[in-house]
């Protein structure tokens, strides 16, 4: 399985990780929405204060943090903040840094729908 177009989340990365276990894939996914979102608050504050090397170090790690979960967009959204370093284009990497906000909301709404499935 892959996939699908409307998860916010590769399955077949996250079950791979799980072994299987749904339970496991909620607290790994709210564990990583919530380091997630501290870093992203850190990077904004890092784009006003012109501190490139911070926004590089923290866009590592949601990169590979993103990649360990399966979240795939933010992922790729982390790689594009890392490619703005040369230019350093703040106005973009606020834009992405936004662009991520949202993306996490959706693995908020699939980490809903999945614990709402395993109660039923």
């Amino acid at each position: 399985m892959t996939h699908q177009p409307e998860s916010p989340i590769n399955l077949e990365q996250l079950h791979q990780i799980s072994e299987g276990d749904i339970e496991f894939e909620i607290e790994v996914l709210k564990v990583y929405v919530e380091d997630i979102s501290q870093r992203l608050n850190k990077i904004r504050a890092a784009i006003v204060g012109n501190k490139w090397a911070q926004i590089m170090g923290e866009a590592h790690h949601l990169k590979g943090a993103s990649s360990n979960v399966g979240a795939f967009q933010v992922q790729a959204l982390a790689l594009q903040l890392e490619d703005l370093n040369h230019s350093q284009d703040s106005k973009k990497a606020l834009e992405l840094i936004d662009e991520m906000f949202l993306k996490l909301k959706e693995v908020e709404l699939f980490i809903a729908k999945k614990s709402a499935a395993l109660s039923s």
